[in-house]
């Protein structure tokens, strides 16, 4: 309810992504050329966008060397071996998987396997201190930093309260992926702190070991019959590609959904969402990449931290086919698509 969250705390919590054009007072100046070489896990998307768009709006002097691994980690181990013959001014690495698989988990390293003495930024990563690749947010590694994307679960399930009431928060997730399966037990956490029951399936693989596409629709309709009255969504690349699938499938069942990730909500079926703009991300990684590659500092030398504000996402066409509407309360600060 919102006597939980002041309308204070939401307008300072949710407003609209803070811009980067004030972190430096003049745009750099510099007659050297630099080399970026980024490695990205599902195509180039609006997180990279920024990062690029940031550095070229610097004025900086940039080749960027991109490599997509096609949502395949056993494409890593040849990007790695690439960046270390061409040894790059700076490494950018896209998501979980391929932050893990380009630099190791923390008590894992190889410095044959992993890269260790190139400076480096990560952009997009769900978890970086569960998940291994750093040991605290104020420790990143001495060539390795980045930005968090996913707003504070507390603070993403107290706004899914003060939009509408939560008994049962029912998650479907693809327990291949990390990320997920830490968000998921951290949801389950924050609900027992919050009061509210949680219910979670995985995706089930098919013949070649992959999740099951076909699957989803009968998930969502098994979390509705149990009793769910929202379906959380995970940070999930596979969710994410099939969003359509798994947000519709929701929607036509009567289940409204919540995500941490924008395109569930603005791209697809989604009702609501409280979100860093992966575009406004990928620029502040392009200001720490600034930093390194002009500055001269040491990617250490960067706590890893989130956006300071966030963009509370509304779906319109959902809350109609749903019939559940924002608060008033909420009107003032929601954007609506």
């Amino acid at each position: 309810m919102m006597n939980e969250i002041s309308r204070r705390r939401l307008i300072g919590t949710l407003g609209a992504a803070a811009t980067l054009g004030g972190l430096r007072p003049a745009a750099a100046q510099s007659d050297r050329r630099y080399t970026i070489y980024m490695i990205t896990w599902r195509g180039w998307e609006d997180a990279s966008q920024g990062f690029r768009d940031y550095l070229e709006r610097r004025n900086l002097a940039i080749d960027f060397i991109v490599r997509d691994c096609s949502q395949t980690a056993t494409t890593i181990p040849d990007f790695v071996a690439e960046a270390k013959q061409l040894r790059p001014d700076l490494l950018y690495t896209w998501g979980t998987t391929t932050a893990l698989n380009v630099f190791g988990r923390l008590g894992e390293v190889d410095p044959e396997r992993h890269i260790t003495d190139i400076p480096s930024v990560f952009n997009i990563v769900s978890t970086p201190v569960e998940g291994g690749l750093v040991a605290a947010l104020d420790q990143p590694r001495p060539n390795l930093t980045g930005a968090l994307y996913l707003v504070p679960v507390e603070t993403q399930l107290r706004t899914m309260s003060a939009y509408g009431p939560v008994a049962k928060v029912g998650m479907v997730y693809n327990a291949l992926e990390e990320n997920s399966r830490l968000t998921v037990e951290a949801v389950a956490n924050e609900g027992q702190r919050q009061g509210f029951a949680t219910i979670s399936l995985d995706v089930p693989l098919d013949g070649t070991g992959a999740p099951d596409l076909a699957a989803l629709p009968g998930r969502v309709a098994q979390l509705k019959a149990e009793g769910a009255d929202w379906l959380y969504i995970p940070p999930d690349s596979f969710l994410n590609v099939n969003r359509d699938v798994l947000t519709g499938s929701a929607r036509d069942v009567g289940l409204p959904s919540f995500a941490g990730a924008e395109n569930f909500i603005r791209a697809s079926h989604g009702l609501v969402g409280l979100v860093s703009r992966y575009y406004n991300v990928g620029q502040y990684v392009g200001y720490l990449a600034e930093q390194i590659l002009v500055d001269g500092k040491s990617p250490g030398d960067f706590a890893i931290r989130n956006l300071d504000r966030f963009s509370l996402i509304v779906n319109m066409a959902t809350a109609h086919q749903l019939e559940f509407y924002p608060p008033l309360s909420m009107l003032a600060i929601a954007e609506f698509v």
